[in-house]
């Protein structure tokens, strides 16, 4: 198994995949590569909101990171993206040769039970990798 993606922002469900993407890394020994996904708006907002926003995404991986520490997995943290958060994840994945993308799902609609989640779906429509979504 090659590097495993996890797509984190910080929410209970990145955290889950988070976990659940240590869990392979240490089996398999290979390496876990995190990133975070800023909204493509940011990317020509002005520097400060840069700033802040990237500020907030390393204190949310930081703090990501600090939960899994005892783990024995090498973990590198990726270049913030900017995008839509699938194309994101996807260029990760490219980027650090992913075979498994391991990301939360939200699914932010709960009123309908077919509905999985945006970003998830479009991920999973999209990888070349094995992608696994965690509730």
């Amino acid at each position: 198994m090659a590097n495993i993606l996890v797509a984190f922002d910080g929410s209970k469900q990145s955290l889950k995949a988070l976990h659940i993407a240590c869990d392979l890394a240490e089996k398999y020994k290979t390496t876990l590569n995190l990133v975070y996904v800023l909204k493509a708006e940011l990317k020509n907002a002005p520097e400060s909101i840069i700033k802040a926003a990237n500020e907030r995404a390393q204190n949310i991986i930081k703090s990501a990171t600090s939960k899994v520490q005892h783990r024995s997995v090498k973990i590198e943290i990726m270049d913030l993206e900017f995008g839509a958060p699938h194309e994101g994840i996807l260029n990760a994945a490219k980027l650090c040769g992913a075979s498994t993308i391991v990301m939360g799902c939200r699914g932010l609609k709960d009123d309908d039970p077919d509905y999985f989640g945006a970003v998830s779906r479009a991920v999973f429509q999209n990888a070349d990798c094995t992608c696994i979504s965690v509730k």
